[in-house]
């Protein structure tokens, strides 16, 4: 599946936006990277994914894990969330607009990156493509 904007047509900066995920994604060795809301919901996808992989319901399931309450306060949530597999990685980020200054206003993503299970070193780049994507798209969606 090409990265998309669900029920939307690309406008130039989610035009930008896809242009940076596809870069990263391939300069990093990723297997493939899923910008989604809060809720599950995909607003882009990097063009290098794997046909097989769900994305609705990697998305569903990234934002099920950030939606619940912390086991370990009651009230706070993860920040980010690394899965490990025999076979890839799962890296769920969340990421918060440029607007979004104090804590009741923040506007909230979730970065979904898909890797080979043995790569060490991955936050500066998983972080270099969350601020990007802050900067540049997701402010105004």
């Amino acid at each position: 599946m090409n990265g998309y904007v669900k029920g939307a047509p690309m406008d130039g900066k989610l035009n930008v936006l896809q242009q940076i995920l596809d870069k990263i994604t391939e300069e990093s060795g990723f297997y493939g990277s899923i910008i989604s809301s809060e809720e599950g919901l995909i607003i882009i996808n990097s063009n290098q994914m794997d046909p097989r992989i769900e994305i609705e319901s990697l998305a569903a399931q990234a934002a099920s894990i950030f939606n619940e309450k912390s086991l370990l306060s009651g009230s706070d949530y993860p920040e980010n969330v690394t899965i490990d597999y025999p076979t890839r990685k799962i890296f769920i980020q969340r990421i918060y607009t440029a607007d979004g200054i104090n804590e009741k206003n923040r506007n909230g993503f979730l970065l979904i990156i898909l890797m080979p299970n043995n790569m060490r070193y991955f936050r500066r780049k998983a972080n270099k493509l969350k601020n990007l994507a802050a900067e540049l798209a997701l402010k105004n969606l």
